[in-house]
Order: C-alpha cells, then structure tokens, then sequence
C-alpha cells in the first residue's frame, strides 16, 4: 500500500508548530494531535516524532523535528520537510511479575 506524503512549501514552514498544540490547520485540512514520541536516542539532540489525525478523513500522519537551537528552533529532520501517513500497529508485550 502506498504512503501518502505531504510536503511543506517553504512558506508552510515559516507558520508551522512543529511541537506544540492539539490542532494544526494546512491547506484547509485539520490535523488533530494524537501522539509525541521522544526520538531523542536516535539523534544528537531533543527530538520528536508527532502523530496527528486528519479530520477529514481519519488518517493518520507522523513527522519527525529537532530542536535545532536558538537561532535556528525547531525543523524537519532532514530538511525533508514532509509528513507521512503512517498507520498503527498494537504490540503485545508480556511480562513476568
């Protein structure tokens, strides 16, 4: 199954919270937040995986942003500047008490 992927044009990015809030408007579309995953052990700094769903149609879409410091704040990893639909998956884990 192919991913849906919507990139950010430069201008997107100049207004876009990358970390903050429970919802984020882009081109006429709501995103609602669902999920910020610490990914700082895969990185050299803070770094963050969010989850947001669609409204519109209930799908859900992951990016990943690093805290690129005072002057820079935070960006897309990579510079890749994209959210990608992504699709969840239950793991069961057992444990021994």
């Amino acid at each position: 199954m192919k991913k849906e992927k919507i990139k950010l044009s430069e201008e997107e990015l100049e207004d876009f919270d990358f970390t903050g809030g429970s919802v984020w408007e882009l081109r006429d579309e709501t995103y609602n937040f669902v999920e910020k995953i610490r990914t700082d052990q895969h990185s050299d700094g803070p770094s963050w995986d969010i989850v947001v769903k669609r409204k519109s149609d209930g799908k859900l879409f992951k990016w990943n942003c690093w805290d690129a410091g005072d002057h820079n704040g935070y960006i897309m990893q990579g510079g890749d500047n994209y959210m990608e639909e992504v699709f969840p998956e239950t793991i069961t884990k057992t444990i021994y008490k």
